[in-house]
Formats: C-alpha cells, sequence, structure tokens
C-alpha cells in the first residue's frame, strides 16, 4: 500500500514524509504529471496527495482522468491547496477527491489529523472508530441531506441507479436529475424494488432497480416513454461485465488499448487477487480475463471462483503472455476454467464477448428498446437524492447527524442549513460519513466536514467553545 505525493517541489512531500513517520508506508516524490501518471498507473498506489497550487497539475482534470483508468479507478486522492474560493472546492470534489486540506502562509493541515486520514483511506470500508478525533457538543438543528449517485438506465415507470447509501426495498427517497428538470417532472422520487441482484458499472456502494414515483404520475410517466422512445439513439446499452487480472504494467496497458468505448462490455481491472471474492460479488461479472502467473502465486485465493461459477453467469479465461506456468497442469487443476496457451487479443476478446451476449440475450428477455442507457458522460447519468435530517452534534471535525437510511462509510455528500449561516459559514457544507449506527427509528452518522478552510476552521471552533462555556440554548437564543 504506497503513497504517491505529486508537487514540483518538496514541502509536501516533506510534510507528508513527517506526518506519516511512525508508520512503515512507501512514498514516492513526483514533480510533474507525467512522472506522476506513469508511476500510479505502474505502481497503482492507494492514496495520492497532490498540490492544488500548481497550475501545471492541473488536480481537477488530473484526479478525474486517473479515476477513469481501467486499472486506476480505486486511487482515492488528498488535495493540498492555498485556493480557499468555493467554485475550486466543488470542482475537485465532483472530479473524484477523497478530501482537500487547507495550507497558507506559515500554516499546514495537522500532522495528526492528516495521518489519521491516510489510515481511514487506506480502510474505508470499515474503518476504526477512533481514528478521527470526535469531542462533540449538542447541536439540533434541522438541515437538508443530499448525495449523489448515477443513472444507468430509465424507463418510463423504472430506473436503476448506483449511490453509496444502504436502502431497504420499498423504502423511498427524493430525486433530483436533469431529465426530470427538462420534462417539467415535479416531485420525483424513487422507491427500492430490489438491491443489488445486478453488478455494479460505477464505483458506489449499492445498486438498486427502483420504481419512479411523481406528482402526476401517468402524464409524467408518458412524458418519460416519449422521451425514451425518441432518444434511443444516445442510449449505449453494456450487459456485458468484464475483470482483468495482470500484474504486469505493459499487459496492463495492452489491455487498455483492447477496451472499445463502443462496445458492449464495461471492463475493470486489479493488480493482483488480494480482495478476489469481494470483488467478484460486487462486481458480478460475465467474464474473467486472469493472467495464469497471479494464479501460480495465490492459488488459495482463487479456488473460490470454481463456486461463484456455479452460481453465477460466468465464464473464466486465463492466459500467459510469458509461458512461465504449466498449461496441461492448469487444465488438470483448474478445469471450470479456460486456458489459453498465450496472451489474449482483441479480436478474441471481442469474439468472446459476442459469444457472451448472445448467450446472456438467449436467457434473458431483452427489453433494451424500452430503456435507455446512459453513458457515464451523459449529464442525465448524473443525479442527486435528498432527505431531511436533523444534526445532533457539532465537533470540530466533524458532525453527528440522523437519517431515515446510512450512508457508506466515505459516501460524500452535502447539508443545507441555517445552523451554519449563523456559524458564519457557507449554508451548504460538505462531509464525509465515517462511521453509523442504528438506533430505533433512525441511523445516527458521525460525519467528518470536507474541504473546511483555515477561516472555517477558526468559526468552528468559536462555536464550539461558545456551546461550551453556555450551553446550545443559550447560542441558538442569541442567533
Amino acid at each position: 500500500m504506497s503513497i504517491a505525493v505529486i508537487d514540483q517541489g518538496a514541502e509536501l512531500f516533506w510534510f507528508v514524509s513527517n506526518a506519516l513517520l511512525q508508520d512503515e508506508l512507501p512514498l514516492k516524490h513526483l514533480s510533474s504529471i507525467v512522472a506522476g501518471e506513469n508511476y500510479i498507473l505502474q505502481e497503482l498506489p492507494k492514496i495520492v496527495v497532490i498540490s492544488g497550487d500548481d497550475s501545471s497539475l492541473n488536480a481537477e482534470k488530473f484526479i478525474a482522468k486517473v479515476r477513469n483508468h481501467v486499472f486506476a479507478r480505486n486511487t482515492l486522492f488528498i488535495v493540498v491547496t492555498a485556493d480557499t474560493s468555493p467554485e475550486y472546492k466543488k470542482s475537485l470534489i465532483i472530479a473524484g477527491a477523497g478530501q482537500i486540506l487547507y495550507r497558507g502562509k506559515g500554516y499546514n493541515p495537522s500532522p495528526k489529523f492528516f495521518r489519521n486520514l491516510v489510515k481511514w483511506f487506506l480502510n474505508f470500508k470499515n474503518p476504526d472508530p477512533q481514528l478521527i478525533e470526535f469531542k462533540p457538543v449538542q447541536f439540533e438543528i434541522e438541515g437538508d441531506f443530499s448525495t449523489f449517485g448515477r443513472i444507468g438506465w430509465m424507463s418510463s415507470a423504472q430506473c436503476y441507479i448506483e449511490v453509496n447509501l444502504d436502502l431497504n426495498e420499498g423504502q423511498s427517497i427524493e430525486l433530483k436529475n436533469p431529465l426530470f428538470d427538462e420534462l417539467d417532472i415535479k416531485e420525483a422520487k424513487l422507491t427500492v424494488v430490489e438491491k443489488n441482484k445486478i453488478g455494479r458499472y460505477y464505483q458506489y456502494s449499492n445498486g438498486y432497480l427502483c420504481r419512479i414515483e411523481t406528482k402526476h404520475g401517468e402524464r409524467d410517466k408518458k412524458k418519460i416513454l416519449a422521451w425514451v422512445e425518441s432518444n434511443q439513439d444516445i442510449s449505449k446499452y453494456k450487459p456485458i461485465k468484464v475483470l482483468y487480472y495482470e500484474q504486469d504494467v505493459k499487459n496492463r496497458e495492452h489491455i487498455k488499448s483492447m477496451i472499445k468505448l463502443d462496445k458492449r462490455y464495461c471492463a475493470r481491472g486489479f493488480a493482483n487477487l488480494d480482495n478476489f471474492v469481494d470483488e467478484l460479488n460486487y462486481q458480478l461479472p460475465h467474464l474473467i480475463l486472469i493472467d495464469r502467473q497471479l494464479i501460480q502465486d495465490n492459488k488459495t485465493k482463487f479456488e473460490p471462483l470454481k463456486k461463484f461459477m456455479q452460481s453465477h453467469f460466468c465464464y473464466c479465461v486465463t492466459y500467459d503472455n510469458d509461458g512461465k506456468t504449466n498449461l496441461e497442469e492448469f487444465k488438470k487443476n483448474f478445469d471450470f476454467a479456460m486456458h489459453m496457451p498465450a496472451g489474449i487479443e482483441s479480436e478474441l476478446l471481442e469474439s468472446m464477448i459476442e459469444k457472451l451476449d448472445a448467450k446472456l440475450m438467449s436467457t434473458q428477455q431483452d427489453d433494451s428498446k424500452h430503456k435507455v442507457y446512459f453513458n457515464k458522460y451523459s449529464p442525465y447519468s448524473r443525479m442527486s437524492l435528498h432527505s431531511h435530517c436533523k444534526m445532533t452534534e457539532l465537533a470540530i471535525t466533524g458532525i453527528g447527524i440522523q437519517l431515515p437510511f446510512a450512508m457508506t462509510s466515505y459516501c460524500a455528500f452535502e447539508i443545507t442549513s441555517q445552523g451554519f449561516t449563523h456559524m458564519s459559514l457557507n449554508r451548504m457544507q460538505y462531509f464525509r460519513s465515517f462511521i453509523n449506527k442504528k438506533l430505533d427509528s433512525y441511523v445516527y452518522h458521525q460525519c467528518v466536514f470536507m474541504g473546511q478552510t483555515i477561516a472555517d476552521n477558526e468559526l468552528i471552533k468559536t462555536t464550539v467553545e461558545k456551546i461550551k462555556l453556555s450551553s446550545f440554548d443559550d447560542w441558538k437564543t442569541n442567533f
């Protein structure tokens, strides 16, 4: 688990190095975008710390580019910057920054907070609750919650979404999307029908088949149906999910060159089998292409694939570009997979995809003509989900909130509230969910501020101290 630091100067690298002095984490300093990109694609570091102040780096474009690479999608970014403009912060968050930390003249982020942030990011699915210091005061303020997700496809009555929320079947939530604005559809909400029945296309924790409900139900269905029927040309149906497992950098680049955006499959790539079973259950792939040398070194990690294939429509093909493995031995020991004598080229891959597609369509009803499948770059694929929330606690590092559902750890979201305005902050604040706990009628979340400037931190500290000295009711009375 290495960490890369990208900055022309050495100051940011030395800050990271000193903050992580107690940890045995390999660090690498890169001074240019070209060197940074080459290192990331070769070594696939878990975390990249990048300067947001160097125009030659262009952090937001670089983050978006790397996170769209088939093998580097899971890279997490921490941006350190002196630019405190709300517009820049929002652009970094949209690009995929995991956290934004501010520095100024004679001021750097807290080394302790940075170190704990890194530890959280290295294990964000199951974080240690003690990592983020949380000394809250009472802060019972109402707010409006919103988080972001993606729409995979939409029909007149249903859609498939991916989001970092843990919703239950039958649960409803308010939806906002550019298409509904264009069609003048009011009060749209989604009700969950099924959860995680197909593998994820985007990178969110959960996928849901949802029923669309609106203010003028039947009339709005006709609007959506007419739009779907007249926009089939933009539909990008990709029913086949492919997973690549390749450790050699040259071969990973060759694989990337074979992936065609206009074909009916989507691809994810990994450099090892460390989380093989989790990746199978998350992606639910139809085709797995794997370098036999990885299996040779990790046979016990590979063997659970046999059980997975018995209950899922999935094929596995192994290959060996260098001819270092015994083909006949693999045929004998792993007869549930197909084994190629050498590497895989574009023609063979596309032939396999066509056969898989035909077989999948023969076992399932093809209703794609009644849906529009959105390209990931389409504005229609972007959505926000909204709910009322109640804040209960305020600390220097974050807040405690109550919601009718759970967010997964690391989920990014916004809260809009007059409570922030009365702290002299912007009315809308960004957060990441840290830990949650199911209580009687709601789910409690401890959340971490995202992108707080030096001035913001001082305002929060002042508010916390005022509430400590008197009480929350006194502070609220003096709004």
